[in-house]
């Protein structure tokens, strides 16, 4: 298959005895914008994979000769997408592990400072066994360096480019595509994901960005005056006074079979003004996931070396490639002093 920014095939690890992923990755340095990109991911990936509910790298190569990048990865079963879309039953449990383990997940990336920008069914694996792995940092982002309009272009391309993603993407981002954002992010696509799983197809299916709002303002209704602060784009503001009003449907009239601790913990993530948004920690101490105690989880420690300064500057593509080459020396010695032995707990 293809993730944001390369191509993923299934091969055996004879080493380790198992099947694995090994993502490709080309270009890897033909420009500065497609190194920082990769130094980016790698970077990420290296030093997030600790938690284990974030996929686990096991190798990682390069070729320079032909500007390629092989990421090694688990192999898991599935993915949240296939699961969602095949006839196998959900059940309240499904639902309640696989949101507790993203929710998790998310809340370890935010910890680290680290915006996902690209959570949806696709990209969280799973294993038979029913546990779940975060992946595709492709877009993730440093929270201080979190501006809407970068590497997606403008909000047309974003939503010709990003069609499925669109799904999953907050109100904010496309009506203040310039504008910084935040952790929330996530947690509205945890929710539109949360909902997914419920009813079994999308919530918010637009097919371009007008009829995407659309479909996200016929459910959360229109905003309040007050709580439109955030938005500063003239067109945007037009946009909201043409749906100033729509009703709110509640959650619990729109899943009527639904636990009502499901369809509470929806109308604290797709919340229009994000400051609102409940917080992955939030979300975890939510009475819908006492049963796994989530008091008495622990995570694993941020990684010494973790910074984005690289981000901030303008360095030219031969020294990303160095710091490239130097994140794939680092990782393999970590590999051979048995710093990479496997998940986290």
């Amino acid at each position: 298959g293809k993730g944001s920014y390369g191509v993923v095939a299934s091969a055996n690890d004879t080493e380790l005895g198992c099947k694995v992923a090994i993502k490709k990755i080309k270009p890897m340095t033909a420009h500065a914008a497609d190194a920082k990109h990769v130094l980016r991911e790698v970077r990420l990936m290296r030093y997030l994979s600790a938690h284990p509910n974030v996929i686990t790298i096991s190798n990682l190569f390069a070729n320079t000769a032909a500007d390629e990048l092989y990421i090694v990865m688990e192999l898991l079963d599935s993915d949240l997408h296939r699961i969602i879309q095949s006839p196998q039953a959900l059940s309240d449990a499904h639902t309640r592990y696989f949101m507790y383990q993203l929710f998790r997940g998310i809340a370890y990336l935010h910890d680290n400072n680290i915006i996902h920008r690209d959570l949806k069914p696709g990209n969280l694996l799973v294993t038979r066994n029913c546990d779940l792995r975060i992946t595709d940092f492709g877009l993730a982002r440093e929270k201080a360096g979190a501006v809407g309009q970068d590497e997606m272009g403008s909000v047309e391309d974003q939503m010709t480019q990003h069609v499925v993603t669109r799904w999953y993407r907050p109100p904010e981002l496309m009506l203040c595509p310039d504008g910084r954002y935040g952790f929330s992010v996530d947690m509205w696509s945890a929710g539109c994901i949360m909902a997914e799983l419920i009813a079994r197809k999308p919530l918010f299916p637009g097919k371009n960005f007008v009829h995407q709002l659309t479909l996200i303002f016929n459910i959360i209704g229109a905003p309040e005056k007050d709580n439109v602060s955030h938005i500063t784009n003239k067109q945007a503001m037009k946009f909201l006074q043409s749906v100033s009003n729509k009703p709110k449907v509640m959650f619990r009239d729109l899943y009527s079979s639904a636990p009502s601790t499901v369809t509470s913990l929806l109308e604290e993530l797709l919340v229009f003004e994000p400051v609102k948004r409940m917080s992955a920690q939030e979300a975890l101490n939510d009475i819908y996931f006492a049963p796994f105690e989530p008091e008495k989880e622990t995570s694993p420690p941020v990684h010494p070396d973790f910074n984005f300064d690289f981000e901030n500057g303008n360095l030219p593509k031969n020294a990303l490639k160095r710091l490239i080459l130097d994140e794939i020396a680092a990782f393999q010695k970590e590999a051979r002093q048995g710093g990479q032995g496997g998940q986290g707990d």
